[in-house]
C-alpha cells in the first residue's frame, strides 16, 4: 500500500467543513468529471456511487463511510475493484481557522483495473494526464472554499507521500512542483 497526505488550511469553522464532507453529494459540485452522486445505502455508515467521465475513460466507483467521529473524522473506503482508504482530519485552530488533512491509502496497481487507456504508454499518459490533474485539483479546491468560507481565493496545495518506495503511477501525476520532498 502507498499512501498520500494533503494538508491545508479553511478558513471557516471546524463543524461548517466536517458538515460540508459528510454530505457526499457536495462532491458533484465541485468537478466536471463527476457527472453523478447516488447515496446507495442510508444509515450510519451510508455507501454511494460516483459516476466519473474524463476523455474515454467513463467509470462508476462505489464507496463506503467506514467510521467517524463529528468533528474530528470521517473515514472512507472504495469498495469496488480499487483498494483505496481515505481519511479526513479536522483540526480546530480557531473559531474561523481549521486545519484540514486528507491521507489517502491504495494500491496504485489497482488503477489499472478500471483504466481502459491501459495500452497506451505509462509515461505518454502522465504526461497527457499531470496539467489535467494539476487544473483539476486547484479548481476543485477553490470550489469548495468559496463554498465553505463564503469568497473565493487561490488555494495552493502539497502532497506529502508516505512509504513510496518504487513505482506509483499516482503520485507521477502530481506535478514535481506540488509534491513535497520527504528525504
Amino acid at each position: 500500500m502507498k499512501r498520500a497526505i494533503i494538508e491545508g488550511t479553511s478558513y471557516a469553522p471546524v463543524g461548517d467543513i466536517y458538515d460540508f464532507f459528510m454530505d457526499f453529494e457536495n462532491y458533484v459540485k465541485y468537478s466536471e468529471y463527476v457527472d453523478d452522486i447516488r447515496v446507495v445505502g442510508n444509515g450510519d455508515y451510508p455507501e454511494w456511487e460516483m459516476d466519473f467521465r474524463w476523455w474515454v475513460i467513463r467509470y462508476t466507483t462505489r464507496s463506503k463511510l467506514v467510521d467517524y467521529e463529528e468533528n474530528k473524522y470521517i473515514e472512507w473506503k472504495v469498495t469496488k475493484d480499487v483498494d483505496i482508504h481515505g481519511r479526513w482530519e479536522f483540526e480546530k485552530v480557531s473559531d474561523e481557522e481549521t486545519e484540514v488533512r486528507l491521507e489517502i491509502m491504495y494500491d496504485p496497481k489497482g488503477a489499472t483495473k478500471v483504466n481502459p487507456l491501459s495500452f497506451l504508454p505509462t509515461e505518454r499518459l502522465i504526461q497527457v494526464a499531470r496539467p489535467v490533474a494539476d487544473r483539476h485539483v486547484s479548481k476543485v479546491l477553490r470550489r469548495v472554499a468559496d463554498e465553505i468560507e463564503g469568497e473565493p481565493r487561490k488555494v495552493d496545495y502539497t502532497i506529502r507521500p508516505g512509504g513510496t518506495e518504487g513505482e506509483d503511477e499516482f503520485l507521477a501525476l502530481v506535478p514535481e512542483e506540488k509534491l513535497e520532498d520527504t528525504t
